[in-house]
């Protein structure tokens, strides 16, 4: 395979997926089964992911990758991608491992992974969900503002007018979904205080309130 299609294996989908494989045969890290529901969360996170990404399609495409292992294809593939499969595979037979990936990803438990009261965010996930929301209120809390309102007047103004309805659009989706999937504000603090300890209720809360406002004043 030529070098134009290395992202397809080493980043998006299925790069992330061999890296939290190989990352749960280290002692004493989260075990594939939960870091697999992690990943369910991530692409079911929203509806254009899971549009452009159903679980279905990723099984799919690793029973593809199966197939070629050992074959001149697969020695054809990058490097990177080789690695990371050997990584997770273990000493399990990379094709073997990719079958039974996709057998775990089909299995309905996968579509319907548990919240993060019965299963908690990861570093991992927390930065492919939510990794607007820790840079915004990262800068909001930031030393060099004299005070919460002049950064968030500073940063809500840098991103106008070019990136409101893009990236402010999009974050102020991101801090919703962060109200809405951890309940009040003890239980979001709690799931964010290993992961992103910068991110907590009040902070959240007070954003998006500036972000409302941003729009309602200057669009």
């Amino acid at each position: 395979m030529s070098t134009k299609h290395h992202e397809l294996l080493t980043h998006g989908a299925v790069g992330l997926l061999l890296r939290v494989a190989a990352a749960s045969r280290t002692p004493g890290a989260a075990p594939l089964e939960d870091e697999l529901q992690r990943l369910s969360r991530v692409l079911t996170d929203n509806r254009a992911t899971a549009a452009m990404m159903p679980t279905v399609v990723l099984a799919s495409l690793l029973d593809l990758l199966a197939d070629e292992v050992g074959t001149e294809a697969f020695q054809d593939r990058p490097s990177d991608y080789r690695r990371q499969l050997a990584e997770a595979a273990g000493g399990d037979q990379p094709a073997d491992f990719l079958r039974s990936l996709a057998e775990l990803i089909r299995d309905p438990w996968f579509r319907l992974p548990p919240g993060p009261a019965e299963l908690p965010l990861s570093g991992w996930e927390a930065t492919a969900r939510f990794s607007l929301t820790s840079a915004f209120v990262s800068s909001m809390v930031a030393s060099e503002y004299n005070s919460v309102d002049e950064a968030l007047d500073e940063i809500l103004n840098s991103e106008h007018p070019e990136d409101c309805h893009e990236r402010l659009g999009n974050l102020a989706g991101e801090l919703q979904r962060v109200l809405y999937l951890f309940g009040g504000p003890a239980e979001l603090d709690a799931a964010f205080a290993a992961v992103m300890p910068e991110v907590t209720h009040a902070r959240v809360r007070r954003l998006l309130d500036a972000v409302h406002a941003h729009f309602a004043e200057l669009h």
